[in-house]
């Protein structure tokens, strides 16, 4: 059971990387380059992944999807009434997340700090594609969940956040696209 969140992780990362290479079928550098990638994420998942990590943190559960929704919405917001575009209105709450743990030494700056952050790239979401706050707000839910699930796994790789904002986004998009 402890390997079905890194099979999900594994899912939605191949998923990210086939879309972009999907919409870069006619440049063959940059298609080779997101083909060497995807390689190396395969070697990566069949030699690199843990037998068990136990996650230790049972209680931060509320605090992390708390921070994860305040990030994701505090980004679109920056974006929808502010008209900053996407990079930036993420930089500015990326960087505010990633501040708090050096200003306080309290236990909930080294929660808030990745939570704010993986909030910032849901709410990076393009509104055509978001529609409404309410998108952010269950597409932050769902990054919560899954952050939440593989909170003790991947540490220190790059991508985990932005993969796993991807799969929030992807999922209420689903949900939205079938039942809607």
């Amino acid at each position: 059971m402890r390997k079905l969140p890194q099979f999900i992780f594994f899912v939605f990362h191949l998923l990210f990387i086939g879309f972009a290479i999907f919409e870069s079928q006619q440049q063959l550098f940059q298609l080779t380059a997101l083909i060497l990638i995807t390689s190396l994420l395969l070697y990566f998942y069949t030699k690199h992944i843990s037998k068990k990590k136990d996650s230790t943190n049972h209680e931060i559960h509320l605090e992390t999807i708390f921070f994860v929704i305040a990030g994701g919405l505090a980004t679109f917001l920056l974006q929808d009434q502010l008209q900053l575009n996407a990079v930036l209105s993420a930089g500015i709450i990326g960087l505010t997340g990633g501040v708090l743990p050096k200003l306080t030494d309290h236990r909930l700056a080294s929660i808030a700090s990745p939570a704010i952050y993986c909030g910032a790239f849901v709410g990076m979401t393009p509104a055509i594609v978001a529609g409404n706050y309410i998108f952010i707000l269950l597409a932050s839910f769902s990054a919560a969940c899954i952050l939440i699930l593989l909170r003790g796994d991947f540490k220190g790789y790059a991508g985990k956040l932005g993969t796993i904002a991807f799969a929030g986004v992807s999922l209420v998009s689903l949900l939205t696209y079938f039942l809607l």
